[in-house]
């Protein structure tokens, strides 16, 4: 897991690396003239002070000059590696802060982008709220877990280093007491680290169930309320929230072992230092700054390891992090995209011994041995009941998912031979569960086609009936909607829908369901308005025999098999199923015509 999270880390480091370049110096720089101030001030103690408190209890004038003259140089010295050290210190909170941020960006970008080259079989893998979890917590983790760790990761290594070779030019007696602590103190950090890693994979998939949670209630809210549920849900979310809360508790009771352990080796250490270092003094074998500019080093080095310790637990914490990132990275499509440059053209379609199933190793097909063409320009209707895989079949059209066998044909060409964007560009599809974005009614419209014709927008509009409601609006197409359409009803969401699917001209429509929630009578107009298009193929699925009574041919759907397709005037004379759903919601009315 380390391997991969350094992998990953090195790819976004190396996009921004003068930023972290800048940092490393800036903290290189800033530890060694840090380092050096211990060295100066025993010198001062040393050469400065001793030799002033000698001089004046022996009255020579020329040794308290070179004491006072030592004083001198060790302030300017303090002022100067004090200095260097600020602005070094300066450098590097503007650089990490920009490194950690471009790289937070970056991160968040690049799964964004994968995630929208997901094909709908790719999205089945991961539930919404586990990739919102991944796209921002699990990236600002990561992106904290770089910013704080920088100085730190750098810093320490350097300081201990450091403070171990000036502590032995000090002396060598007193700077054993690192060679022993060090290895003792790695012993501890590892331990803590083995046992809390493994924590904060978990703690991120309490996390996901959380935002599940969240998300569901927000979704159904409205449901909630009309069913009463208030208290209900509340409760369910406690129970989850406090399983969240333990798993905390749980992973930062151990994490939180670090500092203890580290204020107790400090302080001993200091304590050991002062005993042995007395006793040195005592017997006249170092001075005592050379004891003071030794302490010094003990609390710049066991800080600064402990900061060190702190930056493991976070790289572990985002070790967890980046596994779950590096999953939105390693799924691949099953869809397998031509770049080629045709197009499709007239928009006939046909299915050749067509089977699909979700899973490669589901025992049985969603799809079986699906056969039928339509010309170009004509209309199918499908019906069949809840269940029958009527959705699925028409997405196999524009490659949402690939046929498990068989094959999809487009102007007798496989889909697969047509460049990805190119086939969907030139099919339009509309849901039974409409989808807008927040922004004006215009800006919705216009999202498949951003320069539109101007009669071709109006005449969508008109098609749709959008034009029946659109002047009712104050502002008309600049109307704001909020987000997923909240301000219109659910009609009108699927009147804006169809006409943004007619407003990018496409070769194929498809309405799957699209005028549920809209009342017959704006129903049979669009119908009517559909039927007039004889340049566009069309399929229409539909729970309503009405939707599909102007239907050139009616594919009857049963159990992902067809269990007859024919002209509603063929269907009405001899297949059972159609004959119950006209006569149970026609009654006879409706006259078919002589289709």
């Amino acid at each position: 897991m380390f391997k991969e999270y350094f992998n990953t880390i090195r790819k976004y480091i190396k996009i921004e690396k003068k930023y972290f370049i800048l940092t490393i110096l800036a903290v290189v720089i800033e530890t060694v003239f840090e380092v050096i101030i211990p060295l100066i001030m025993a010198y001062m103690l040393d050469s400065g002070v001793a030799v002033i408190i000698d001089a004046r209890r022996i009255s020579d004038e020329v040794l308290l000059s070179q004491g006072r003259r030592a004083i001198g140089l060790s302030g300017i010295g303090i002022a100067i590696c004090a200095t260097m050290s600020l602005l070094n210190g300066w450098i590097y909170a503007r650089c990490s802060a920009l490194a950690a941020t471009k790289f937070g960006r970056h991160l968040r970008e690049e799964q964004f982008i994968k995630i929208q080259s997901y094909s709908f079989s790719s999205l089945d893998k991961f539930e919404a709220s586990a990739l919102l979890t991944r796209v921002i917590n699990d990236s600002n983790v990561v992106q904290r877990a770089i910013g704080n760790s920088l100085r730190p990761l750098i810093r320490a290594p350097l300081l201990l280093l450091l403070g171990i070779v000036f502590s032995f030019i000090l002396s060598w007696q007193l700077a054993l007491v690192f060679v022993v602590l060090s290895p003792m103190m790695a012993f501890i950090v590892i331990t803590i680290l083995r046992k809390v890693a493994p924590k904060y994979v978990y703690l991120q998939k309490k996390l996901d169930k959380l935002n599940s949670k969240i998300e569901e209630n927000l979704v159904a809210i409205r449901a909630i309320k009309s069913f009463v549920r208030k208290d209900f849900e509340c409760k369910e979310f406690d129970k989850e929230n406090i399983d969240y809360k333990n798993t905390v508790k749980k992973t930062h009771s151990i994490s939180n072992l670090n500092e203890p352990f580290f204020q107790l080796f400090m302080y001993g250490g200091t304590a050991i230092l002062m005993f042995l270092g007395g006793n040195l003094i005592i017997d006249g074998r170092i001075e005592t700054g050379s004891l003071t500019g030794i302490l010094s080093y003990v609390l710049q080095v066991f800080n600064s390891l402990m900061m060190l310790s702190n930056v493991f637990i976070n790289i572990s914490k985002s070790l967890a992090s980046i596994h779950r990132i590096n999953e939105v990275f390693k799924v691949t499509s099953p869809i397998e995209e031509d770049y080629g440059q045709e197009k499709v053209k007239l928009g006939s379609i046909e299915f050749k011994n067509v089977s699909f199933k979700y899973f490669s190793d589901a025992e049985e097909n969603v799809l079986d041995n699906i056969n039928f063409k339509l010309d170009s320009g004509k209309t199918l209707g499908i019906l069949g009941s809840t269940g029958s895989a009527k959705s699925t079949l028409i997405n196999l059209i524009p490659r949402f998912y690939d046929v498990t066998k068989g094959e999809v044909l487009i102007d007798g060409k496989n889909v697969k031979d047509y460049d990805l964007n190119n086939l969907r560009s030139s099919i339009g599809v509309v849901f039974q569960n409409p989808v807008l974005y927040s922004g004006t009614i215009k800006e919705n419209l216009e999202l498949g086609n951003h320069h539109p014709d101007e009669n071709l927008f109006k005449e969508s509009l008109k098609i749709s009936c959008v034009d029946e409601f659109i002047p009712r609006l104050e502002k008309g197409l600049d109307t704001v909607i909020g987000e997923g359409g909240s301000s219109v009803s659910g009609g009108q969401k699927q009147r804006l829908c169809l006409a943004r699917a007619l407003i990018k001209k496409p070769k194929i429509l498809i309405l799957d369901d699209a005028t549920s929630a809209v009342d017959t009578a704006t129903e049979k107009k669009i119908r009517t308005e559909l039927s007039s298009l004889d340049n566009m193929t069309k399929i229409i699925i539909s729970q309503r025999v009405a939707s599909v009574l102007e239907a050139d041919l009616i594919m009857i759907l049963k159990e992902g098999k067809v269990n007859d397709i024919g002209t509603p005037s063929e269907l009405l004379k001899h297949n059972e199923i159609y004959q119950n759903l006209y006569n149970v919601q026609l009654g006879g009315v409706e006259s078919h015509g002589n289709r």
